[in-house]
């Protein structure tokens, strides 16, 4: 897992951001968390991750909002970074076909484990 060390979550739910937090780095990944999506862009521009794990429903700006902000914003430095969106909406209609073309992945909260996030970043290598 050499090609992704450097780990940005963006996740309004502090228990899931910990978790998440927590058991990445147990895995010798570097993290970063923010909290919601004003938060996610500044640690982005500074921290400049491999990977990006982004919440879609959070306040201030949603996931869609940060998305598309990181991969056509060369100020960030992410155009380049692998983008996973993290939610609870089931059936993923709300996803755009211009969404789906800057993501690459998207996951539901509630139907992965932990050690799924391991195989997340190993299929984005």
């Amino acid at each position: 897992m050499a090609g992704l060390q450097k780990i940005l979550l963006v996740e309004d739910s502090a228990e899931l951001r910990n978790l998440y937090k927590l058991f990445l780095e147990r895995h010798h990944f570097t993290v970063a968390t923010a909290i919601d999506g004003e938060d996610g862009l500044e640690v982005a521009k500074t921290y400049k991750p491999d990977l990006i794990f982004l919440d879609i429903m959070m306040p201030k700006k949603d996931g869609f909002e940060v998305l598309k902000i990181l991969r056509h914003d060369p100020a960030y430095h992410c155009t380049s970074s692998k983008i996973v969106l993290l939610t609870n909406l089931g059936d993923g209609t709300k996803i755009s076909e211009s969404t789906r073309q800057d993501m690459d992945g998207y996951v539901v909260k509630a139907e992965i484990t932990l050690t799924d996030l391991l195989d997340i970043i190993t299929s984005l290598e």
